[in-house]
C-alpha cells in the first residue's frame, strides 16, 4: 500500500496565498480577502490530483503544532516568526481540517517530524511512504520524496532523481530517493548551518558551502568521528568570539533544534520525546 504524507502545513499556505485577493477601496484603501469555499475547494482537488497519479495510494495530513519541545531546548525557537503574518483565513481553514481522521498534529512537535515519524512507522509494516513536501530540512529522512514542479534536487550520492511528466501534473514533477548515509549527512550539515527561518544560528563563520564541505567527507559508518569533527566546529567558532560556552553542549543544543524525529523517538501516547544523543555519550 502506498501512502502520501503531506505536508499539510505547507499545501495549505500555498492554497491560500493563491486564493487571496487584494482589493482597493478608494482613498488609498487596500484590503485582502478570501473566499473560504474556494480555499477548500482548492485544497480537497489538490489532494485528488495528486491521489489520481496513486490510484490505489491513501493520505495522512501532517500539520504543525507549537513545537513545546523545541521551545523547551531553546526558548527563542522560532522567535523571529511572530510578526509573520499568515494568509487570511489561515487558522479558521487550518482548525476546519484538523477535524479531519486523515490529520496528525500534536503540540510537542512539528509537521516534519509527523512526516518522518509516520513514514519510519509504514516501512517498518512493509508499505511504501511517499513524503510529499518542497521543504529540503526532510532530506534528513531515508525514503521516497516527491514534490510538483518547482522543487530543484540535483543528482548526488545519495540521492537519486526521477522526473516526468504527466497530464495529471499539467507540468514537470520530481521524484527523489533519500538514502540513510545521505539523511544522516544531510542532519549534520544542518547542525552546521542552523536555520535562520526557525532563529536557529547554526555554526558561526561555516554556511552551506562550507558545511558541505565538511560533511562530504564524514564515514557515516563512524558517528563517533563524524559527531566529534561537528564539535570541533563549533569550538574552533567559539574560540574567534571569544564565547566560554562548551562546544560540545551548543553544538548539541543545535542538533537537537535542526533534527527531525525518526520512528522511535516520539510516543504519541504520552507526547513524550526521545531527544537525539550523541554517540560519544552512548554507552
Amino acid at each position: 500500500m502506498t501512502t502520501l504524507l503531506i505536508d499539510a502545513d505547507m499545501l495549505l499556505f500555498r492554497t491560500m496565498a493563491a486564493c487571496e485577493i487584494e482589493a482597493n477601496l478608494g482613498d488609498e484603501v487596500w484590503v485582502r480577502w478570501a473566499e473560504l469555499n474556494t480555499v477548500r475547494t482548492e485544497f480537497w482537488e489538490t489532494i485528488d490530483e495528486w491521489l489520481g497519479i496513486w490510484p490505489d495510494a491513501n493520505y495522512k495530513l501532517c500539520w504543525t503544532g507549537p513545537s513545546a519541545f523545541r521551545k523547551r531546548i531553546a526558548s527563542d525557537y522560532k522567535a523571529n516568526r511572530a510578526a509573520v503574518l499568515k494568509p487570511i483565513g489561515y487558522k479558521v481553514m487550518k482548525r476546519e481540517l484538523l477535524d479531519e481522521p486523515t490529520s496528525f498534529q500534536h503540540d510537542e512537535i512539528e509537521a516534519d517530524d509527523w512526516l518522518s515519524l509516520l513514514a519510519g512507522a509504514l516501512r517498518e509494516a512493509g508499505e511504501e511512504p511517499i513524503i510529499v513536501s518542497a521543504d529540503k530540512d526532510l532530506d534528513q529522512v531515508p525514503g521516497r520524496h516527491w514534490w510538483p514542479a518547482g522543487v530543484k534536487r540535483e543528482e548526488e550520492p545519495g540521492l537519486s532523481v526521477l522526473e516526468w511528466s504527466d497530464e495529471l501534473l499539467r507540468d514537470k514533477a520530481k521524484q527523489w530517493l533519500v538514502d540513510e548515509t545521505y539523511a544522516e549527512r544531510q542532519f549534520y550539515s544542518q547542525v552546521l548551518i542552523g536555520d535562520s527561518t526557525d532563529n536557529i544560528p547554526g555554526c558561526a563563520g561555516v554556511g552551506k558551502v562550507g558545511a558541505k564541505k565538511i560533511v562530504d567527507n564524514f564515514n557515516t559508518a563512524e558517528p563517533v568521528e563524524c559527531w566529534q569533527e561537528i564539535v570541533g566546529q563549533f569550538e574552533k567558532a567559539l574560540k574567534k568570539k571569544d564565547d566560554v560556552r562548551e562546544p560540545e553542549d551548543v553544538a548539541l543544543q543545535q542538533a537537537r533544534l535542526v533534527r527531525i524525529l525518526r520512528h522511535g523517538e516520539y510516543n504519541p501516547e504520552t507526547s513524550t520525546v526521545d531527544l537525539w544523543t550523541p554517540p560519544t555519550l552512548k554507552s
